[in-house]
């Protein structure tokens, strides 16, 4: 080896795996040092559960009732769809505030909330209490969803990989499966795409993938209902105003099923798409169109070929 190709022999070695997933667990809880109560609880939470398989998530983004914001969950975990908040004693003035913000995150995300308030709690042993209950639901979904073979393990990584979700013969709404790209997506049905931006990628002659966001922006109010069951896609006001509405784009045929894959940002505001369901086309009107869901999960093989059911 020439002196040129030396290592520095200060070089650090190269971060393995456990490193890097250590780092990324600290930089969650980093997340929640500013809240007295609610980073007490959190920790509590996580290392009394100390599941490794368990995915947990500090301050989880999701759609807001008001225009082009984001609700932050306190804690989240994603395979069981179940977000934790805990309110500060702040909150006891701002309980109908809380009451609508739930209600939306449960009809827009599918999420099913479990709320600790600090004014209810008069002792150590009253918080220790809760939390105990807490992580014995969470062991006992657990226990269920492997009896029922349903039961997806946490591995750091691989919730982004689309290969492994190929290996698992596909997605469903209750999995966590987050996609960074477009093109991570289109993996799922056998596409190697070098890039793709389109809100739509066809499949078949019925069948599109579709990247929308579910909440109001510039060109799009789009909203996902019925928990979960009806999508309504609208131009939004700004779209339109003070020029003739352009019309929704082409492929909004009757009948017509889009695979949806949504727009999200997770708890360090990085974009990623998340199965919520394949929805079939039922009718239009005007400048607004209406889906039906008609499947909560997709098998794949990973060559092209897939199939639409109902968990």
């Amino acid at each position: 080896m020439t002196t040129q190709e030396r290592e520095p022999m200060d070089a650090k070695p190269p971060r393995t795996p456990i490193d890097a997933e250590l780092e990324w667990q600290a930089l969650r809880l980093r997340k929640i040092v500013h809240k007295q109560y609610e980073l007490w609880a959190i920790t509590r939470i996580v290392h009394g559960l100390d599941d490794p398989e368990i995915e947990w998530v500090t301050q989880q983004a999701v759609p807001a009732r008001e225009e082009g914001k984001r609700a932050l969950l306190d804690l989240y975990f994603p395979q069981f769809r179940l977000a934790v908040e805990i309110d500060e004693l702040q909150h006891v003035d701002q309980v109908e505030q809380d009451r609508l913000r739930e209600r939306h995150v449960i009809d827009t995300a599918n999420v099913e909330f479990w709320r600790w308030k600090m004014q209810d709690i008069h002792t150590l042993d009253d918080a220790r209490d809760r939390i105990d209950k807490l992580i014995g639901t969470l062991r006992k979904r657990k226990r269920k969803q492997i009896k029922k073979g349903t039961f997806v393990p946490f591995r750091f990584g691989r919730t982004y990989d689309p290969a492994e979700w190929i290996e698992c013969g596909g997605v469903g709404i209750q999995d966590d499966a987050r996609f960074r790209r477009h093109v991570d997506v289109a993996r799922l049905f056998g596409k190697d795409l070098a890039a793709h931006r389109s809100g739509m990628l066809r499949l078949t002659e019925s069948v599109q993938v579709w990247f929308p966001k579910l909440y109001p922006n510039k060109e799009w109010d789009n909203a996902l209902l019925d928990d979960g069951q009806r999508i309504v896609q609208r131009l939004a006001v700004d779209a339109t105003a003070g020029s003739d509405p352009e019309p929704l784009p082409a492929g909004s045929g009757s009948g017509e099923t889009r695979l949806v894959f949504a727009h999200y940002r997770d708890e360090f505001g990085r974009i990623y798409y998340r199965f919520v369901g394949a929805f079939e086309h039922i009718g239009q009107d005007g400048h607004s169109a209406d889906f039906r869901r008609n499947g909560e999960r997709i098998t794949v093989d990973g060559a092209g070929g897939f199939e639409i059911t109902r968990e």
